[in-house]
């Protein structure tokens, strides 16, 4: 059949988000400082599928009174106004982290894996979606009923959790090497005014 993402496989089906996920716009929390006790997922903390960067916080009390907003692991964070289409897996690291402003919670059902799930919103014809059902200009957004309308393409579970398999693990292939890059910058930082400051230093550093 002809879908989003075009001509799907025999045993394949297309299906609207909110048919198979649980969807739910974060709330406003302006108290969320960075010396909480519970961290609260903002947009600045959803990099390339993964969560990124250290989370605000807030206290005790304030996590009590926001309880449904609170992530599990499975759960997909998806970024609503502002950088459309960027997306998050929520791991067991993350259980019980609060999602906040400017996010949207995404709880796939039981028929669909969270990793492959994850993965499809990567899809380029997907990333067009978001860009083509954003309103506003300045700063485009999209809203809990637009994307709950997002045509899903949803293959046999076994598929599925190989996909993810496959993708899961080339991600963190590509995360090693961020890590790998980020180490080695930080070292020439911190090695570029020492050697500026001290030409003699350079002895021996090419052997």
């Amino acid at each position: 059949m002809k879908a989003l993402i075009g001509d799907l496989p025999d045993g394949w089906r297309q299906v609207l988000l909110k048919e198979i996920c649980d969807l739910v716009a974060g709330p406003s929390i302006p108290s969320a400082v960075s010396s909480g006790d519970f961290p609260v997922v903002k947009p600045r903390n959803v990099g390339d599928g993964r969560l990124v960067g250290v989370a605000d916080g807030v206290e005790a009390e304030v996590a009590a009174e926001l309880f449904r907003y609170r992530l599990m692991d499975g759960d997909v964070v998806c970024v609503r106004t502002g950088g459309l289409g960027r997306h998050a897996l929520v791991t067991s690291e993350h259980e019980g982290w609060l999602f906040g402003t400017g996010m949207i919670r995404l709880r796939p059902g039981d028929q669909v894996n969270p990793r492959y799930f994850n993965h499809y919103l990567s899809h380029p014809l997907v990333q067009d979606w978001f860009k083509r059902n954003a309103a506003g200009s300045a700063i485009p957004s999209i809203s809990g009923r637009a994307l709950g309308t997002l045509p899903v393409a949803i293959p046999p579970i076994e598929i599925q959790v190989a996909i993810g398999d496959v993708l899961g693990a080339l991600d963190e292939k590509i995360a090693v090497h961020h890590q790998i890059g980020q180490a080695t910058a930080e070292l020439r930082d911190a090695l570029l005014p020492r050697l500026f400051g001290d030409p003699e230093g350079l002895t021996g550093l090419g052997s």
